[in-house]
């Protein structure tokens, strides 16, 4: 019996720091972040599966564990427009609570995820009642409004071959390395395309760039990179042939 309790002590304390890890919960008192985590269900999602769409009633809110979501809106022509990836510990669907409770774009799971599930309607309750919580969540949305103003300065500040190579550095998790290093692409090229708001062919000609200048190379999702320094320098600003930033 003791054994198994302090077990379930384990998995307590784990799920607690976890949870204060993010920044929604963070400096909230244990017993309050535990609401969220006892209601928490972990559930798994295939690659291609449509989490939720734009304008559909919410019911959950969800925190990625592991995988990639990518979230968009479909214009009406028609078009995908990617608005941001998302990976572990990122949260998407609870700005549906300012819009009459529902979504404000879609969400498909572009690689196998597992995500938490959380009701929305725990989220409404505990912010009426928590200004820390309400604090949290304005620093969440403004951090993310951070990102997609960041996302947009570089398709403005850098030319295309930079942007992928900026890509690139932003997977390698040493950045102060000076020698190689060996990733593999967390999703396919013609998303990474997209999300750096590139075309297909602008894309495929701004690799080529990359690859002469900086000596990387790619197989199919494996990137070997021979000079993280020469890469640096190259994202940073360097001579480039003239060519689209579209």
């Amino acid at each position: 019996m003791a054994l198994k309790e302090h077990r379930n002590d384990s998995l307590q304390s784990k799920s607690l720091n976890f949870f204060k890890s993010l920044t929604l919960f963070t400096n909230l008192p244990d017993g309050e972040v535990m609401r969220f985590a006892d209601a928490a269900q972990i559930k798994h999602y295939k690659k291609g599966q449509l989490l939720y769409s734009d304008n559909e009633q919410a019911s959950f809110f969800y925190i990625v564990c592991h995988g990639w979501l990518k979230l968009f809106h479909t214009t009406e022509d028609g078009e995908i427009v990617v608005l941001a990836m998302l990976t572990k510990d990122n949260i998407t669907g609870q700005n549906a609570l300012f819009e009459e409770g529902r979504f404000t774009n879609s969400a498909l799971v572009v690689e196998d995820a597992e995500m938490l599930s959380i009701p929305l309607s725990l989220l409404k309750e505990q912010l009426r009642a928590n200004n820390q919580l309400a604090l949290n969540m304005i620093s969440s949305m403004v951090q993310n409004q951070r990102r997609h103003e960041l996302q947009l300065e570089q398709c403005f500040l850098y030319s295309a071959p930079q942007r992928i190579a900026r890509f690139l550095l932003g997977l390698c998790p040493a950045l102060e390395q000076k020698d190689g290093a060996i990733l593999t692409l967390p999703y396919d090229k013609v998303l990474i395309a997209s999300t750096l708001g590139m075309k297909g062919e602008t894309f495929s000609r701004a690799l080529n760039i990359l690859r002469e200048e900086t000596g990387i190379h790619i197989t199919g999702a494996r990137v070997t990179i021979d000079s993280m320094e020469r890469l640096r320098k190259f994202a940073d600003g360097c001579f480039l042939p003239p060519m689209s930033k579209d």
